[in-house]
């Protein structure tokens, strides 16, 4: 047995005991003993995120727990202070979209800009945008439930003539035509491909130059872009003429290539402004056209 596996099981013995005598308590003050620095800015990071629940939304105490669970809650309306209401599909990763978004601002919006929203999935970026200020939202969503889902939160807000919704799978060419899996969720991937079974529908393309002509669009101040692995056929397929239009991207990486993003968007122009890993194969990368 090599030195590293020895390491490996006398870690996974150590933590067997621990949760043994202490339980689950016990082992979450253990970890944060032994990594203090992750501990605090997490502690950090999740205490800004309570506050801004218990600010924004009607019964925070409630969604605070299923956030941290990441469990469905099963009023699937969500109340807002200030009135308005949000609608989630169900699907248990909703929750935490809405903790990102709306808590964490993971998608910071100025007021009176034009945003681009691919992925939009139930629409929840594509409202807090609008509440931001935004003063035209194209978003666009593969999936026919989710799709639904944004026409329903676009009209519980009266804010039809800000978000502009289209049911289209965003690649680097139009009029093909991809499968996606047909239940609403965050991380749905499209299959290159008509759908050949019943678990998948299929849906057309469009590629952002022809967004960006169909929809007579002089200036992106944000592309905002969580499609889980399309974003670099996406970005590949984009023209220097579209890219001129473009003042900030936001992109959820996949599959670990941040470099070939970066190099990429900087022959464009662009500087990274902010990178956090989730993972070692997912995060968020935040761009700013230098």
């Amino acid at each position: 047995m090599s030195v590293f596996g020895s390491s490996v099981h006398r870690k996974a013995f150590l933590r067997d005991a621990v949760q043994r005598l202490a339980g689950d308590p016990g082992l979450a003050i253990a970890r944060a003993l032994s990594h203090p620095r992750t501990f605090l800015r997490r502690a950090g990071k999740n205490g800004l995120l309570i506050a801004r629940a218990w600010f924004l939304f009607r019964t925070p105490r409630s969604l605070i727990r299923h956030y941290f669970s990441q469990t469905s809650p099963s009023e699937k309306r969500i109340r807002l202070r200030n009135g308005k209401e949000l609608i989630l599909s169900g699907h248990r990763l909703d929750i935490v979209v809405l903790f990102q978004v709306f808590c964490e601002t993971v998608y910071p919006t100025d007021p009176d800009t034009v945003v681009l929203d691919i992925g939009g999935n139930i629409g929840l970026f594509a409202v807090y945008a609008a509440f931001s200020g935004a003063r035209k939202v194209y978003a666009f969503e593969p999936n026919r439930e989710a799709y639904r889902h944004m026409l329903e939160n676009i009209s519980r807000n009266s804010l039809q003539t800000v978000i502009v919704p289209h049911h289209y799978a965003v690649t680097s060419k139009s009029d093909e035509v991809v499968a996606i899996p047909k239940g609403a969720s965050p991380q749905n991937r499209i299959a290159y491909g008509p759908a050949n079974n019943d678990e998948y529908e299929s849906v057309h393309t469009i590629s952002v130059d022809d967004i960006v002509k169909r929809e007579g669009i002089s200036c992106v101040h944000l592309l905002k872009m969580d499609c889980e692995g399309s974003e670099y056929d996406i970005l590949a397929g984009m023209s220097n003429a579209t890219f001129s239009k473009i003042r900030r991207i936001i992109v959820e990486y996949h599959d670990g290539k941040t470099g070939q993003i970066s190099e990429d968007l900087k022959q464009h122009g662009f500087k990274l402004e902010k990178h956090v890993p989730e993972t070692d194969r997912m995060g968020m990368l935040w761009f700013r056209k230098s």
